[in-house]
């Protein structure tokens, strides 16, 4: 993977320049570990910091005149030529009931952002500190649920799905797209939450329902 190798190494640089440490993160790496040869299509990096200062430093390092921030949760895309980069701080959430949105956002590190995250094979992350360049963080096991084409979330799955109920349409989206198995435990959360998936707006439960189908075809 030519591209993202190339953008490791300039994060890498620009870890070790401000002394920040961050971290391949999420689908970027699920993928990796499923076919290393694939071409990325979004990266994202979570910094042990300020991601959207990072942002706005790795933005001008590779050409990007403009970032979109959202301070709100700490994040900031850039629209790289290449493929969309998303820089996020390490962050612990707390929610609403009547919102799947975070009603408060605490900046923490990389063993609580990954807790956070929806899916074991979504918890996974490679260092890009020049002093750890590589090293693979797998705290829940979703290496092994991958190989096993097993879905688990990080935390009880109830209150996963009830922290943001559209998770429950991206368990059924990961399971087609991947050939996951659904555990029994794990099918009873989803139908136990079914009643919250009214918090979320019909525009991302159509995108989410369009993904599904897509796998299907």
């Amino acid at each position: 993977n030519k591209r993202l190798t190339k953008i490791s190494k300039i994060i890498s640089e620009l870890s070790d320049e401000t002394q920040v440490n961050d971290f391949l993160v999420g689908g970027c790496v699920r993928d990796l570990m499923l076919n290393p040869l694939a071409e990325a299509i979004d990266v994202d990096i979570m910094v042990e910091g300020d991601g959207i200062d990072f942002a706005q430093k790795l933005a001008k390092k590779i050409n990007v005149p403009k970032i979109v921030p959202f301070k709100k949760f700490a994040t900031a895309k850039i629209p790289f030529s290449e493929f969309e980069i998303e820089v996020a701080s390490a962050r612990l959430e707390k929610y609403d009931e009547s919102s799947r949105n975070p009603s408060e956002v605490v900046i923490s590190n990389i063993q609580d952002d990954l807790l956070r995250r929806d899916f074991t094979i979504n918890a996974m992350a490679i260092s890009l500190k020049q002093n750890n360049f590589g090293e693979f963080f797998d705290p829940f096991n979703g290496m092994e649920d991958l190989k096993n084409k097993i879905l688990k979330t990080p935390l009880n799955p109830d209150n996963t799905f009830s922290d943001d109920p559209l998770r429950m349409m991206r368990a059924c989206y990961f399971a087609s797209k991947l050939s996951l198995e659904i555990e029994p435990e794990f099918l009873l959360s989803i139908q136990n939450n079914s009643e919250r998936i009214s918090i979320v707006s019909q525009e991302r439960i159509t995108n989410e329902l369009f993904k599904i189908l897509g796998c299907l075809l």
